[in-house]
């Protein structure tokens, strides 16, 4: 029987690439969870063995928002549990940041504002480009 989680929560740590025995890379990470009753705190540990998977967790870092689906093992160690997720998908919760735009009225936006709108020229008077003849297609049956 396999049991399938979806999880979220904040990196607890930054995520790291290990090698197995075989040479295989692999890519480990623990995130830390609200419990049930928001009085502690649950960790979740993560294996991912996909390559792309992996790539998209190591864009992330420390205390970064994500979402990881994949099967589910449970343990029990030293009295507690373990809880650890194969991980087949992840989705970061949080956007990337842009670039702040310059703010209006400096130097900056000025120049943007020349190059693309010099003052005084008018727009060109030719044609618009898509102003040829075209026939329209036979009827369809």
């Amino acid at each position: 029987m396999s049991v399938h989680v979806l999880v979220s929560g904040s990196l607890f740590k930054n995520p790291e690439i290990r090698t197995s025995s075989k040479g295989k890379s692999y890519a480990t990470a623990a995130i830390r969870t609200a419990s049930a009753d928001n009085a502690t705190t649950d960790f979740w540990n993560l294996l991912i063995f996909s390559e792309t998977v992996q790539a998209e967790l190591l864009r992330l870092s420390e205390g970064d928002q994500l979402a990881a689906q994949g099967s589910l093992r449970l343990e029990l160690y030293n009295g507690k549990i373990s809880r650890t997720v194969f991980v087949d998908a992840i989705l970061p919760l949080r956007r990337e940041r842009k670039p702040k735009a310059a703010p209006v009225g400096s130097k900056a936006a000025d120049a943007i504002v020349k190059q693309t709108i010099e003052p005084g020229t008018a727009m060109p008077t030719s044609a618009a480009p898509f102003d040829d003849d075209i026939p329209f297609a036979p009827e369809f049956r």
